[in-house]
């Protein structure tokens, strides 16, 4: 085992938060869970793994509850893990020698996103800081998609990067209440600090997720020259609007939001789906063909394959036809 808390904040988790404790149970000296008013057997089952149980009345701020755990962390290392996702234990081994580097105060890991709508599979991917030393100083900020990089900046660490895999299943399918909860958050968020781009993000993509396209694409507009989002999130900018152009047949917008290209495999293989599926909506058969069969698209997590198939078939049944 490693001189590591992992933490997690939990509210009606019991279908799966038995695999993401025992994803951890075998590496954490301690684990400290923070119920936030389950009314399953998620307590019952946390303290199955031999995890140390708190309970936290829910005051619509994550950053606060996760705070609160901060307080019963006894080891040099703090480990964030949510209750829909599983901890890579390899790749954890493979790099806990970062653990010992002294300058180092936060850790960023990969977090794999696991998506299911109807027959449709895809993944995302984006790095986050879940490792980071348990000081005083370091604590989370923002009520949702809470941040503690900059608190361990301001405390004179160093931040890094990693190859620890975490998989995130909460995506496979559409938690209304959580979307419901989380828009209420945001918004409040935003009433109060109306520049604050990190949540408008997100409050973007959670509109877009639930199909609410227009308020989606509203927001996105306000954020196409933001200064707050790093260069991944201002990419998914310009690919929602392209997106959101595809579905209303704009395809002239859709060539001017997807004109760049991403040295991200993924999010440019989603970028190419969109260019392709305007080209080939304009009947413009060859041009779309040559971008369906890129490797950036095919190779791409981001994008469906019976997509890719769908589009070559209608392609090639349609230029016989001419």
């Amino acid at each position: 085992m490693y001189d590591i808390t992992a933490l997690m904040i939990v509210k009606n988790g019991a279908e799966r938060i038995g695999k993401a404790l025992a994803s951890v149970v075998d590496l954490a000296k301690q684990i400290v869970v923070v119920d936030t008013g389950s009314t399953d057997r998620t307590p019952i089952i946390a303290s199955q793994f031999g995890a140390e149980l708190y309970f936290y009345e829910w005051e619509n701020d994550f950053s606060k509850a996760r705070n609160y755990g901060l307080l019963f962390a006894r080891y040099p290392w703090v480990f964030v893990i949510d209750h829909d996702e599983e901890l890579n234990k390899q790749s954890f081994v493979q790099n806990a020698h970062l653990l010992e580097q002294p300058n180092v105060g936060g850790i960023r890991v990969h977090i794999v996103n696991h998506v299911q709508r109807g027959d449709s599979y895809t993944k995302t991917h984006h790095t986050y800081t879940r490792i980071f030393r348990n000081d005083p100083r370091i604590r989370f900020e923002g009520p949702i998609h809470e941040q503690i990089a900059q608190s361990i900046l301001d405390a004179g660490f160093e931040l890094i990067e990693s190859d620890i895999t975490i998989d995130h299943y909460g995506y496979s399918t559409i938690n209304i209440d959580k979307v419901s909860r989380n828009r209420k958050i945001l918004e409040k968020t935003l009433a109060e600090n109306p520049d604050d781009d990190w949540s408008l993000f997100n409050l973007a993509e959670t509109e877009f997720s639930i199909g609410n396209i227009e308020k989606a694409q509203s927001l996105y507009e306000r954020l196409t020259d933001s200064v707050q989002l790093n260069p991944e999130q201002l990419e998914m900018v310009r690919i929602r609007l392209g997106q959101i152009a595809l579905k209303k047949d704009e395809y002239e917008k859709v060539y001017d939001f997807c004109n760049f290209i991403s040295e991200d495999q993924h999010r440019e293989g989603l970028r190419l789906l969109v260019w392709g599926t305007a080209l080939l909506m304009e009947h413009r058969f060859e041009e779309a063909k040559e971008i369906f069969d890129k490797p950036e698209l095919q190779f791409s997590d981001m994008v469906d394959k019976n997509q890719i198939k769908n589009a070559l078939e209608i392609i090639s049944f349609l230029t016989k036809k001419i």
